[in-house]
């Protein structure tokens, strides 16, 4: 009742991610309107020709004019984008001063034209009514206006820089610091909702491949502790068929003793020469039966983890082979340190030796370590193995029988027994033939 109820209670994904969109979404809304409500856009202020008539004189005017320049110079100002509306303002301006048009320069800088060509079609109409003695136009923007004095000194007003387009930058650079800001919440609010995921995920992998290994922790969003509680639950499933099959081999494979025992006693009184064809299948039973028992002991004894030397122990399983006459002989060995079974990888490399000196003649051995692995090549130079015997080689009592049959005493559990051992330290073995000839087991295990 407790787990089920602590099943019940968790945040789940789909909250969590819902949670997440409306978060952002809110956050961002809510640094935007603050955004353009702290910061409203500048209000572009025109000036009539007349006030800035009265700039040119030195004279104030009531409008904020903290953006107004002025200077004096010898030169007068440059002339180029000039318009029919800067001539027609100049000449207004030229009036209010009381100076020929020549002595005036009016030039806009920046201006957009559909910006205010409203205003200068009402100039237009006001200058067609009334006359040029009436038309004062107002300036929007940007702009530089000069008037030359009497002593030939040209005095400038300017007012420089689109007040506009400064506050549509600053605004969506803000807008973007803004973004910049949500990534990191956004991705470590992410990472928490993602961190139960990998590990889920990493303990399911390691269930695959350790036969024995942990359950998956039930933690996380409420899904995955869901999913975590089913894999546990089908593991042990699958555990415990594998345990009663492997069982019921092995007590099939003991029990086949006695009768082949009792065989051996009736054989005593037959002739010599069917005695002892007799004999030989009941020593090939023996032999299958002993093979069969000592996977069934791999597959259900609980194995002990220790540091082995992995070069120590397969330049000791080369030893003893080579003083039972086998050619076999290392290459090259890197000082590794796994975490295992010694007695079962022992068999695996003893397995592999074997093999490869009885079906290619010689063995060759290397080991490399490196990037947190160990890597064991076993070769031979045998004849190797066709796609469909590569493919089922590791297989319980399968047997290739182009060239690695009963007749050459094989039993079709030794790569069995290698791969299960592999499997059961983390690693795994895979077979495939030389480009040179032959056929090559490479063992791969987690280094400690």
């Amino acid at each position: 009742m407790k787990a089920k109820r602590r099943l019940r209670r968790p945040y789940s994904i789909l909250g969590h991610t819902l949670l997440l969109v409306i978060g952002i979404v809110a956050l961002l809304t809510l640094l935007n309107l603050a955004i353009v409500l702290l910061r409203p856009p500048p209000r572009d202020v025109p000036l009539s020709s007349y006030e800035v008539s009265r700039l040119l004189k030195g004279e104030g005017i009531a409008k904020n004019s903290e953006t107004l320049r002025t200077i004096s110079s010898r030169l007068p100002p440059k002339l180029e984008r000039r318009s029919i509306d800067d001539e027609l303002a100049e000449r207004a301006i030229a009036r209010q001063l009381g100076l020929a048009p020549a002595d005036v320069r009016l030039r806009r800088l920046g201006m957009r034209r559909n910006r205010f060509d409203g205003g200068l079609s009402q100039d237009r109409r006001e200058l067609a009514a009334y006359g040029i003695d009436r038309f004062d136009p107002v300036i929007f923007g940007s702009f530089e206006a000069a008037a030359r004095g009497g002593d030939g000194a040209w005095r400038i007003v300017s007012r420089k820089g689109d007040e506009t387009a400064n506050w549509q930058f600053g605004t969506a650079l803000r807008i973007i610091l803004s973004l910049l800001l949500v990534v990191p919440i956004a991705w470590l609010f992410s990472q928490r909702i993602a961190r139960p995921i990998r590990a889920f995920a990493t303990a399911a992998g390691r269930l695959g491949n350790q036969r024995h290994a942990e359950p998956v922790e039930i933690a996380g969003p409420a899904e995955i502790r869901l999913a975590a509680a089913a894999v546990n639950e089908m593991q042990t499933r699958i555990g415990r068929y594998v345990a009663e099959r492997t069982s019921v081999v092995g007590a099939l494979a003991h029990d086949l003793r006695t009768p082949l025992s009792r065989l051996n006693f009736h054989l005593a009184g037959v002739p010599d020469e069917l005695r002892g064809k007799a004999e030989a299948e009941i020593a090939e039973m023996e032999q299958m039966i002993a093979a069969t028992l000592e996977f069934v002991e791999n597959e259900t004894r609980l194995h002990p983890g220790e540091l082995v030397d992995l070069a120590l122990l397969v330049e000791g399983v080369v030893d003893d082979l080579a003083d039972l006459g086998r050619d076999v002989r290392i290459e090259r060995v890197a000082p590794a340190t796994v975490l295992g079974d010694t007695l079962l990888l022992k068999r695996l490399f003893g397995n592999l030796i074997n093999n490869a000196v009885f079906y290619g003649g010689r063995a060759t051995v290397t080991l490399e370590a490196g990037h947190g692995q160990a890597v064991v090549e076993v070769a031979d130079e045998g004849p190797g193995l066709s796609a469909a015997d590569l493919e089922r080689a590791f297989e319980p009592f399968y047997r290739a029988e182009a060239s690695r049959n009963r007749s050459t005493g094989g039993m079709g559990l030794g790569l069995a027994i290698v791969k299960a051992a592999a499997e059961r330290h983390g690693g795994a073995v895979t077979l495939f033939n030389r480009t040179q000839g032959g056929l090559c087991a490479r063992v791969t295990l987690p280094t400690f």
